[in-house]
Order: structure tokens, then sequence, then C-alpha cells
């Protein structure tokens, strides 16, 4: 007897297995290499605008250093310091804050429409604006609350809210938005009908008279500087809010700590650059079954690891690393000399800003411009490496369709085969049982 294919199925898929074995395992393969590839990549993006940030924060402001502000009295001011601004002291007398001009008008709980005509704000910069009461009632309102005044004013296109308004215990309270002479304000009730309407805005009361400060440069006797407000920013790098009169000092000086602390910043995100790219570009060894980085095969990422290095060897307007504490071991890492790094800026702190420039001069301007042909949004390497991965994955994906395809296809044609055989088998059977039990007879 013959042994029957049991199940057509089971052997079809069997056969159907091994024949498309080999291509399937060459498209994993290209599938697993191009996942590897984009993991790698988003990998050195993030390595790379880390480094980015870092460069960005090392000169933000335009400098290397950093700078501390101290105040005699800090209830008269408050002050920044810019890292461009020059270390000096400053003598001040604040003779006079600047102020917002306010006017309290004392209204009643219910404001008549009807025939209430309308009163005019004035700015001293000339702007005008003409609050119709009247008009305000045009709905068939028949009266105003003083809320409702309120928002009117303020939604006033004409005053662009250069006077605002609000009512604090049921009284309508005018308040310029800036300080300043020039942001004063007057009231001209006269185009008002209402007698007492006329009389409230008429003698509304002035809480806070519209004036500028007046701050004296080098002491109670120095150069008077006159401006509508109480931030004073006409020193380059410093910025001083006052807050009350009298005398006060500002002294700017360098920051050591915080510009240590910039530079070592830097010094670490150069080195996890340096530690990332390794990984990503390592040799592999078949000898030892190690596989290389994700990018091992990339010429690209070679050339730019190549470029960021050169950059950092570069001497910009005469001055190169060392000569500020900051030392380049055989592996390309970079380490802070602590002793070298306190004399420079006690000697030569122009040195670091000469060397790291800003965003457009210097290692730093030289490191932004490298970093823009990759990582620039619309035409960088990284955007065109991103897309040539999502095409291969398009690719990819449209090829494990079309493997599938010829998979179940292969499959149904081994199922029909071996059904056919299972079938042939079986009658081959039943003849040999007939031809078998046909002799047997004979033989009886």
């Amino acid at each position: 007897m013959i042994d029957v294919i049991d199940d057509p199925r089971k052997y079809a898929k069997t056969y159907a297995d091994g024949y498309i074995a080999r291509a399937n395992d060459l498209l994993k393969k290209q599938i697993d290499r191009n996942n590897v590839y984009s993991k790698g990549l988003k990998a050195l993006d993030d390595a790379l605008k880390a480094f980015r940030k870092a460069n960005e924060e090392l000169v933000k402001g335009g400098s290397v250093t950093r700078n501390s502000v101290w105040l005699s009295n800090d209830a008269i001011a408050k002050a920044t310091a810019a890292p461009n601004a020059k270390p000096g002291a400053y003598d001040f007398y604040v003779r006079q804050l600047a102020t917002a001009n306010q006017r309290v008008v004392n209204l009643p709980a219910s404001i008549k429409t009807g025939g209430a005509g309308s009163f005019e704000i004035t700015l001293n910069d000339g702007t005008k604006c003409r609050v119709d009461i009247e008009a305000l009632g045009k709905d068939g309102k028949e009266t105003l609350t003083p809320e409702e005044l309120a928002r009117a004013i303020n939604g006033n296109r004409e005053l662009d809210g250069k006077v605002r308004a609000e009512v604090v215990s049921g009284k309508l309270v005018l308040t310029s938005a800036e300080t300043g002479e020039q942001n004063g304000f007057t009231i001209d009730a006269s185009g008002l009908n209402d007698p007492d309407l006329k009389q409230a805005f008429e003698s509304a009361k002035e809480t806070s008279k519209a004036q500028d400060a007046i701050i004296l440069l080098g002491g109670e006797n120095g150069v008077e500087i006159k401006q509508p407000s109480n931030v004073l920013n006409s020193i380059e790098g410093l910025t001083i809010t006052f807050n009350k009169t009298g005398a006060v000092t500002v002294k700017v000086s360098a920051d050591k700590e915080e510009t240590v602390k910039g530079v070592r910043a830097f010094v670490d995100a150069y080195n996890a650059l340096m530690d990332e790219f390794e990984k990503l570009t390592r040799a592999g060894n078949e000898k030892n079954n190690e596989a290389g980085g994700p990018l091992e095969a990339d010429a690209g990422v070679r050339a730019l690891i190549s470029q960021i290095k050169n950059t950092l060897r570069k001497s910009m307007d005469g001055v190169r690393l060392h000569e500020l504490g900051i030392e380049t071991d055989r592996k390309g890492r970079l380490s802070i000399n602590e002793s070298a790094l306190d004399k420079a800026m006690k000697d030569s702190p122009e040195k670091f800003d000469k060397l790291f420039g800003n965003k457009s001069t210097g290692l730093a301007g030289n490191f932004d411009a490298l970093l823009d042909t990759w990582l620039d949004a619309s035409k960088g390497q990284m955007k065109k490496r991103m897309e040539s991965v999502e095409h291969n994955e398009k690719r990819l994906d449209a090829q494990t369709d079309d493997l599938k395809r010829r998979y179940d296809q292969v499959y149904n044609q081994y199922v029909k085969q071996f059904t056919a055989l299972q079938a042939l088998q079986a009658n081959l059977n039943s003849t040999l049982k007939r031809l078998d039990d046909l002799f047997s007879t004979k033989n009886n």
C-alpha cells in the first residue's frame, strides 16, 4: 500500500515556505537594514541638535562672557545685564518716577441713553476718541451701567487701548495704558446733554498725573535723563527698572562662574557628539561577529565628523582653544584646564569672544553654518536622508506585498497539486486492494 498524503495544505505550506525562503530572508535583511539606518539617523539628528543648542547658548546675547549685576539699593531699582554689557559702575539719582494718568468719574448706577449725547477723550499724543452714549442705546436700550460704558470705552477702535476703563466700587476709573507726559489725557464733556452726567465727567478727580521719569546719571548733580518710562535701556546691554526715588549705584562685572558654566556645557555637548559619532560609525568585525554602527557606510557622516574636527582646530582672530584652557586629547575629546581657563579669564577675557564669536562669526558661527547644512528643515542633509529612508520603506512595503501575493499563488498551486496527488494515491490504493482481494480469492 502507498502512504496517502493526509493533509495537502500542510505539505503545500512546507513546499511554499521553502520556495519563498530565500527571497523572504533577503527582503527581511533589507527591511532590518533600513530600520537600523533610520534609528541611526534619528540618533544623529538628536545629537546634532543638542550640540547646536549648546553652541547657541554659549554665545547667547552676542558674547561668551556672562555678567552679574550688583545694586546698592534693590528697593529703588532692579537691573539685568546682557552678555554685551560693559563692566563698570553707574550712579543714579531718581528725582521723579514716570506715572500713568488716571481719572475717577463718580457715575450714577444707571445712565440714561436717550438724548444723553457724547463725551470725548483726547490724549496728549493727538489721539481722539468720541464715546456716544446715546448711540450705545440705539437697540432700544434705555439705560447703561457703568460696567457697560467701561466695555464700550475699552472696545473703541479710535482709542486702541491707549486708555483703559474699569469700574471700582461703582466708580468709572480711566487710566492711560502707558506712563509719561505724552500719554496723558483729558475729558471733554461739552457734548453731554444730561446735566448730572456732564457734571460727573467735568468734576472727574485726577488721582495720578501723567509725568515723565527724571533720572540723573552721575548722582544728584549728574546729567538729567527725562523719559516716559521707568525702564532705562540706553546703556548697552544694561536694563534698569526704577521703582522708587532716591540714589542707587549699579555695578556690572563679569560672572566667572556662569561663564565657565557655559564653556563647560559646550565642551560636554561636543564630547557627547563625538561619542555618538563613534557609536554610529564604528566598524564591524565579521570575524568576531560584531555588527558595525548603523551609519558605518555613510560617507557623508564621516565627512561631517572631519569638518567638525577641522573647524575646532581653526584659529579665530589669532586665538586657539588651548589658549583659553580648553585642551584636546588623542581621541579628539575636549577637557578644561581650570588654572589655564582662570588665567585666560583674568588676563585676556576678550579672547573668548574673539575665538567663539557669535551666531555668525568665530567658532560658534562656523559651527552654526556647518550644522545648518545638515539640520535645515527644507534642504538639509538630514531631510534628504530621511526622505530616502521613507522612499525605501515604501519600496520595501510594496515588495512585501508582492512577495505575499507570490507566496499565496505558490501555496494555492501546491494545494491543488497535493490534493490531486492525494486523490491519485487513494485511487491507486483502492486498485491495489481490489487486485489483492482478487488474487487472494483465486488462491483459495
